[in-house]
Order: structure tokens, then sequence, then C-alpha cells
């Protein structure tokens, strides 16, 4: 991921003149602790991480530009051969990534021969009934067959900047960072319903237990707030 160039800032912190008489050890203690935790609480976060910086250090959000349009959800109707849909296309995500037999997504959204019997092949692989028919169970198994892990948003402070595929970094660009997976990589990422079916364009994010980086308009399309882990599948190139 991109790193800014971060200048150091000194902190000063004045303490209340104490009474000597009246200040007991524990009590200058808990007051400098205290005031450590002021001090971690308010001050920058990671100067190399920031997407760290905005989304626990207190920024407010950038405004969504108006042309982002939300992940679509998943699991809210009863999908069968020939519908259509986005919902569509993030099913066809979640059976092409679990080798059941549907190789390529493409760029359809349309529930085929080939999504039913990919379908049919997981509910085999979970006891449930062999329809064909993405139910809301079945539906509930698959989100519940996407790994958890966390992940992080990184947007105002690098905007116009090259991401590290080589797109240049916009307010609505949607993608994600990753450390390893190559620039390109298909990925479905899952927040309370919705889902985005995106690409690798970046690299990150650098902080420990975090393992994509949400690029601001992908924050935006899957109402992400930065909390949270996320659900996830690499579905291929």
């Amino acid at each position: 991921m991109m790193r800014p160039t971060a200048s150091k800032q000194a902190s000063v912190l004045s303490f209340p003149r104490l009474r000597r008489e009246r200040v007991s050890r524990p009590a200058f203690l808990a007051a400098l602790i205290a005031s450590a935790g002021f001090l971690v609480s308010t001050g920058p976060a990671s100067a190399t991480d920031p997407a760290v910086r905005a989304s626990q250090a207190g920024v407010t959000l950038p405004a969504d530009p108006g042309n982002i349009d939300p992940a679509p959800r998943f699991g809210e109707r009863v999908l069968k051969i020939g519908m259509t849909g986005p919902d569509v296309g993030v099913l066809r995500s979640m059976v092409s990534s679990k080798t059941l037999g549907l190789r390529s997504i493409g760029v359809t959204n349309i529930f085929d021969d080939a999504t039913h019997s990919a379908v049919r092949l997981f509910q085999r692989r979970e006891g449930l009934k062999e329809s064909g028919i993405v139910t809301r169970r079945t539906a509930d198994q698959l989100v519940a067959s996407m790994p958890r892990s966390g992940a992080s948003w990184y947007g105002a402070p690098l905007f116009g900047n090259n991401t590290a595929c080589g797109q240049k970094f916009t307010p609505t660009i949607v993608g994600v960072a990753h450390k390893t997976l190559p620039c390109g990589t298909r990925v479905l990422i899952g927040y309370k319903g919705r889902f985005l079916l995106t690409k690798v364009i970046d690299r990150g994010p650098y902080t420990p237990g975090r393992t994509w980086d949400l690029s601001h308009a992908a924050m935006i399309a899957l109402g992400y707030q930065g909390i949270d882990p996320v659900r996830h599948l690499v579905v291929g190139r």
C-alpha cells in the first residue's frame, strides 16, 4: 500500500500542580497512566498505515462522491435457474471459488445450468437438500463457509498517487490492497449482508491482524465501518 510521508509532531501534556502532602505514589502512578492513555487515544495511529490513522483515530469519513453504487445483498431472495441480478453474480463468485465445476464466472449475472449444478454439489457436500435452488438456508451456509479476516480502509491522504499495481488512486476506484495476492486477482468481500466482487489493486495493509485494505470507494459500497472483520473468498484471475 502507498505510504505518505508523515511529519513528526511532538505532543506536550501539562500536568496540574498537585500538593505534595496529598499525593501518594499510587495516585501519582494512576495519573501518569491516565495521561498516557490520553496521548494514545488522541494522537495519530501508525505512521505507516493511513488506513489505521483514518479508521481508528476518529477521522470523519470522506463524503460519498455520489456515483458509487452500493454492493449487492445476498440471501434476501430465493435464487434458481433463469434468474438474473447482481446477487446471482455474488452466488457465482462463491461457488466458483470452491471448485464446484464452475471454472470461470466471467461477467454474467445469470443463473444458468452450470450454476445450478455447482449449487447442487455444494448442497451435497454440506448435507443440504440437493435442489440446486438457493434458499435462505443454502445462502446462509454459503456465507458461513467464507473465512473471516481483519480489514481496514484507506482514502483521502493518498488520492492522486499511484497504487502498487500501477493505477491512479481516486475517490471512486474500487479495489483492495493485499500483501501477496497478484495484482488483478478477483476477490469477494462480504460485510453485513453486502458482497463486493472486486480486484487487488495495491499492497497492504501493514498492521498486524489485518488482511485487506479497502479502497475508499469499496468501503462506501460495502458500508464498512472500519471496526469489524469481513468475509472473503479468493475467486481467481
